[in-house]
């Protein structure tokens, strides 16, 4: 997550649930889930994604192990069969690098999208540091992860609208991937639904309250997708409730939205606050950082409201 970008951004633009509660998402980690179709979010699965990303060393926007993550993940989500899975393009300076867009092709309305993303780049203390060690395993293995889940619950069930999960580069940059992405979605005059970031959510930053903030539009650069956003949002906090962790209500900022709102996309936003933690933007940023259960929990009402979102008959009713 790129937060220290916030300021800058603002300006210049960041199913069923008693199913899944039942499974017990908020227990404990390596709690066995219900292994029957559609598969259930995992916590198990979840932690073996982050450690592969983590092993990779460093997956700085700038590095040549940022092109091996990124045909790592198309190779995942080819493997959750996703209908189609394909590397988009985009320039940081002189290099190219990759966004890795999946797509689960809805039933009924295949041409109509529900958006969700989250950075797979990393980075240490120094953000030029492109060969040092930089996990990123909160920031952000941890949503990356929850794409990888999201693409294999999805794709044995997929929905009425098509769900688009796309895993950015050059986040740490200044938004550079999900910029050059959103540029893409406006010119081809795409049609979505909402947009639901997932950028840091496996970090409680306190274990007895486990909360988790979810965010919402503030009133940034397009006016047209404020009321809509915080519709979603609370739908999103009782999504979250269910799952056993407490929600909060937080604003959009410094994230891989921000561009997407400033076209007039409908977006909101899982966090877990721990841009606070001693760990942020450092190497200390490892595996035993995430909680498996709480990462598990906050995909878990991610894809909840993905099955909302892509439901055409379904409409969230007014932020009181």
């Amino acid at each position: 997550m790129s937060r220290a970008f916030a300021p800058f951004l603002v300006i210049i633009p960041r199913f069923v649930v008693a199913g899944l509660i039942a499974c017990g998402l908020s227990g404990s980690p390596g709690l066995a889930l219900n292994d029957g179709p559609p598969p259930t979010v995992s916590p198990a699965r979840l932690m073996a994604d982050v450690d592969a990303l983590v092993d990779f060393g460093t997956r700085h926007s700038l590095s040549e192990t940022n092109v091996r993550a990124a045909e790592w993940l198309a190779e995942r989500f080819r493997d959750a069969g996703c209908d189609e899975v394909a590397l988009h393009d985009f320039s940081i300076g002189p290099r190219t690098r990759h966004n890795v867009v999946a797509t689960i092709r809805g039933t009924d309305r295949p041409d109509e999208f529900v958006l969700v993303g989250a950075h797979f780049d990393s980075r240490n203390a120094q953000l030029a540091d492109t060969q040092g060690p930089a996990p990123g395993a909160n920031d952000n293995a941890s949503g990356t992860a929850a794409l990888l889940e999201l693409a294999r619950s999805l794709a044995v069930d997929p929905p009425a609208r098509s769900v688009r999960l796309v895993a950015f580069s050059g986040e740490e940059q200044g938004l550079i991937g999900s910029r050059a992405f959103a540029k893409r979605c406006q010119d081809e005059n795409l049609p979505i639904t909402l947009m639901i970031n997932l950028d840091m959510i496996g970090h409680p930053m306190d274990e007895a309250r486990r909360a988790l903030i979810v965010e919402h539009d503030p009133g940034l650069r397009s006016p047209v997708n404020d009321a809509p956003s915080r519709a979603w949002a609370h739908r999103l906090k009782s999504h979250v409730a269910a799952t056993g962790l407490k929600p909060v209500s937080g604003v959009m900022y410094g994230s891989d939205y921000m561009p997407f709102e400033a076209n007039g996309v409908v977006c909101v936003g899982l966090f877990d606050g721990a841009d606070e933690a001693d760990f942020y933007h450092d190497q200390a940023d490892t595996p035993d950082k995430v909680n498996a259960s709480y990462c598990a929990s906050a995909t878990a009402a991610a894809l909840a409201l993905i099955r909302d979102a892509a439901d055409p008959s379904f409409h969230p009713a007014p932020a009181p």
